[in-house]
């Protein structure tokens, strides 16, 4: 006969190992911000543009489409595709309720309506759907009052988000940069 606390015991040792290469993935993305050979308000505006690209709704192209801007504007690469990594599948959930929420909050709409439009959409679509009439129609179907409302709170959401990340980076990465100055005790090349 079997024993349930041997299936826990696994569920939870499973968690802990996920947590703990969750932690180590923060800390290694930390680690690589903080030590981008670039300005501070250079890492700090390409992590901000590739945070907003990744809560917009780009279809999957935030990466490219940060990079572009970090390389016309001279943001920091690195950081803007970093960045731009805000949206994954763990974090998709949490970023789809918040914008339906804070819309129809906005909008003074039902944000359950809202959210099930945006998850219907979203189930239906796909990239190829953009090279086709019948794909157009879908999305032109799709952006009735529920995509709209989910845009205002997901605009929001971005925009909130990128302001954050870019003062977060700052702050961070110029305390890095000084602690490291003092310890060395020279002087450092990017101080703002």
């Amino acid at each position: 006969m079997y024993s349930c606390s041997g299936n826990s015991t696994r569920r939870r040792r499973s968690a802990s190992a996920s947590r703990s290469k969750f932690s180590r993935w923060l800390r290694y993305g930390y680690i690589r911000l903080v030590r981008i050979n670039d300005s501070p308000q250079k890492v700090a505006a390409g992590l901000a543009v590739g945070v907003l690209l990744g809560i917009l709704p780009t279809f999957g192209f935030g990466a490219l489409i940060a990079l572009a801007l970090a390389i016309v504007f001279k943001f920091n690469k690195a950081a803007s595709i970093f960045g731009s990594l805000i949206m994954n599948p763990l974090t998709t959930a949490f970023f789809w309720t918040a914008s339906s929420v804070l819309g129809a909050f906005v909008a003074n709409r039902d944000w359950h309506r809202t959210l099930k439009m945006v998850q219907s959409f979203s189930a239906n679509f796909r990239l190829v759907d953009l090279t086709t009439p019948k794909g157009w129609a879908l999305i032109l179907k799709g952006l009735g009052t529920g995509i709209q409302v989910y845009l205002v709170g997901n605009v929001l959401l971005a925009l909130f988000f990128a302001t954050l990340s870019y003062l977060v980076a700052l702050h961070i990465t110029k305390a890095y940069r000084e602690r490291r100055r003092l310890k060395s005790g020279g002087d450092s090349s990017f101080q703002s």
